[in-house]
C-alpha cells in the first residue's frame, strides 16, 4: 500500500509491534558507529573527511554536533509548478524532507551532556534518541513518509488526478497510510492511456525513498555533512527492504484486512494497495484494462488492491527476486559510517573515494546500479553505472557529474551533469528493441549572503527514465531555490 515513507505495512508495524529486536539491533550498529552520528565535537571536519578524524572520539565531556548541514531550500519547479500545475515535484519533497531531518536531528544535537557523560554513553543516547525521533517524524510532514506519497502523488499530478496524502492527518502509530480520494475513473483512463505510468505510479515511493538515500551520501561525502542520518538512512533502507519482502511472501492477509476495513468506502482506499504487488501486476499486464481487476469485495467501486493470490507463478516468482535484489541496497559502507576513503594524494591534493549498490523498480522492469564518489582536493565529481534490466533485456546506462566546480569569479560554482542510456523501448517490461536516451543539466551557484546561495538549474532530457523525475517523456525545466552550509 502506499504507506507513508518508512512507514510502509512491514516497516511499521516492525517498529510499533512485531521487531522491537531489530530496532534494539539498530540502535547496536548506530551506537557502534556512533561518531557516524555527526561528526566529533573535538575535530572540524574538512570537506570530505578522512576516515581517521572520522573514528576521533571526542574530548572528554564534549558532545557530538551536527555540522555542514546543507540546506536546500526549493522555490520552484517551473514545468511542475508553473506549467502542469502541482506542487510539490519530486525534486522539492526530497529537499524538503532532507531539510526536516537536518533541521531536528540539528536541534537535537545541539544539546550538550553534562562532562561526565562517558562519550559510548553518549553514543547510544543519541542513537536510541533519533530512532525514537525519526520513527516520530515517519508519521509527519514534510519527514520521509509524507515524502513517499508525494511521489506517488507527483506521477498521478502530472497527469491531473488529484489525490490527498493522509499523512497531513498526523496517524502516529497507524499501521498504514493511504493516497486517498482517488477516483476509480483516473485509475482506469492512466491505465489505459499510459501504462507505463501506471507501473511508475506504484513504485515511485520506493523510488524516492532510495533517492533520498543517495541524497545523505552525497551530502556526507561532498559537503563533510555530519546531521545524525545514518539512523535515518538505516531506518529507510531496512524498511524498503522489508517493505518488498513483506509484499512478496506475505501480501494476502495484510490485503484482506484492508479491504474489510476499508469497506464500501471508496473515498478512503488507498489507490494501489501494496507498492510493490500493484507495481508486478501491471508490469507483467500493461494492456489489461484496469476495471478487469473486478470489483472490490464490499461491492462498491473497482478490485484496486493486488497481492499473492492475483498473481501468476511467474509474476510472483519474479517479485520476490525483486525481493532478494533489494539487499543489494545494504552494499554501502556509509551505512557503517565509512563516509570517505584516503587513497593518498595526487599532484599534491588529497584524494577520497566511495561506493555504493542500488537495486530500484522501474516502469520497464529493475535498474541495479553502481554509485561512485571522488574528489581531489577541491574538485568533485559523482557517477552512476547502471543496468536497465527488462524480461528479456540488459542495458546500459552512464550518468556523470561534476559537484560544485568553482568559478573564477564571484566565488560562484557550476554542477553540470550529463547522462546517456539505453533502456526497453516505451518502456515497457516485454519490449524487444530498445530506445536511446540521453539528459542534461546544468546548475549554477552564486553566493548573495553568506552562507546563502541562489541556485538556477537548466535540464533537458529525452524520453526514458531518470530517478526523480516526473516525466517519462521527453523534458525541459528550470528549477530555483536558495542552498545554505550551516554550522
Amino acid at each position: 500500500m502506499a504507506v507513508s515513507g518508512r512507514t510502509r505495512e512491514w516497516s511499521q508495524r516492525a517498529l510499533s509491534h512485531r521487531s522491537l529486536s531489530g530496532c534494539f539491533g539498530l540502535l547496536g550498529i548506530c551506537a557502534l558507529s556512533g561518531r557516524a552520528l555527526a561528526q566529533s565535537a573535538a575535530v572540524e571536519p574538512s570537506p570530505v573527511a578522512p576516515v581517521s578524524a572520522e573514528f576521533a572520539p571526542p574530548a572528554p565531556g564534549a558532545r557530538r554536533l551536527a555540522k555542514h548541514l546543507h540546506f536546500d531550500l526549493p522555490a520552484l519547479d517551473v514545468r511542475e509548478n508553473a506549467v502542469v500545475g502541482f506542487w510539490p515535484s519530486m525534486q522539492q519533497s526530497t529537499a524538503l524532507c532532507k531539510d526536516a531531518y537536518y533541521l531536528v536531528h540539528g536541534a537535537f544535537l545541539s544539546f550538550r551532556y553534562p562532562e561526565w557523560v562517558p562519550s559510548w554513553l553518549g553514543d547510544i543516547v543519541d542513537a536510541a534518541s533519533l530512532v525514537a525521533i525519526d520513527y516520530t517524524l515517519t508519521y509527519m510532514p514534510p519527514a520521509d513518509g509524507w515524502m513517499h506519497e508525494e511521489w506517488h502523488r507527483a506521477v498521478m499530478s502530472r497527469r491531473g488526478i488529484s489525490s490527498y496524502n493522509d499523512i497531513y492527518k498526523i496517524p502516529i502509530g497507524a499501521d498504514l497510510i493511504n493516497v486517498s480520494h482517488v477516483r476509480d475513473e483516473d485509475l482506469v483512463r492512466l491505465k489505459r492511456d499510459h501504462p507505463a505510468e501506471q507501473v511508475r505510479l506504484s513504485s515511485a515511493g520506493l523510488e524516492g525513498d532510495l533517492t533520498l538515500g543517495l541524497e545523505f551520501d552525497k551530502d556526507r561525502f561532498f559537503r563533510g555533512t555530519r546531521g545524525g542520518t545514518l539512523v535515518t538512512e538505516w531506518l529507510t533502507t531496512i524498511n524498503v527492504i522489508g517493505y518488498m519482502s513483506e509484499a512478496a511472501f506475505q501480501s494476502d492477509s495484510i490485503t484482506e484486512r484492508q479491504n474489510r476495513l476499508e469497506g464500501s468506502n471508496v473515498a478512503i482506499r488507498d489507490f494501489t494497495g501494496l507498492d510493490p504487488d500493484g507495481w508486478v501486476y501491471d508490469l507483467f499486464r500493461p494492456d489489461e484494462p484496469y476495471a478487469a481487476r473486478g470489483v472490490h469485495p464490499s461491492g462498491v467501486g473497482i478490485d484496486r488492491y493486488r497481492s499473492e493470490s492475483d498473481f501468476t507463478s511467474r509474476e510472483r516468482h519474479y517479485l520476490r527476486t525483486q525481493a532478494h535484489l533489494s539487499f543489494l541496497n545494504l552494499a554501502n559502507p556509509q551505512l557503517l559510517g565509512l563516509y570517505a576513503f584516503e587513497l593518498g594524494e595526487f599532484q599534491g591534493r588529497p584524494v577520497s573515494v566511495n561506493a555504493s549498490l542500488q537495486h530500484m523498480l522501474a516502469p520497464f522492469g529493475y535498474s541495479l546500479g553502481l554509485n561512485l564518489f571522488g574528489k581531489v582536493g577541491r574538485y568533485a565529481a559523482f557517477a552512476e553505472l547502471r543496468a536497465f534490466v527488462s524480461n528479456s533485456q540488459v542495458l546500459p546506462g552512464l550518468a556523470l557529474e561534476l559537484v560544485r566546480y568553482p568559478l573564477p569569479f564571484f566565488g560562484a560554482s557550476v554542477s553540470p551533469r550529463a547522462q546517456a542510456w539505453l533502456q526497453p523501448a516505451a518502456q515497457r517490461f516485454f519490449a524487444e528493441s530498445a530506445t536511446p536516451g540521453a539528459a542534461l543539466a546544468l546548475r549554477a551557484n552564486a553566493p548573495i549572503h553568506a552562507p546563502f546561495e541562489f541556485y538556477l538549474e537548466a535540464s533537458a532530457k529525452t524520453a526514458g527514465w531518470q530517478p526523480g523525475n516526473v516525466f517519462l517523456g521527453s523534458s525541459l525545466n528550470l528549477r530555483s531555490g536558495l542552498e545554505a552550509l550551516l554550522f
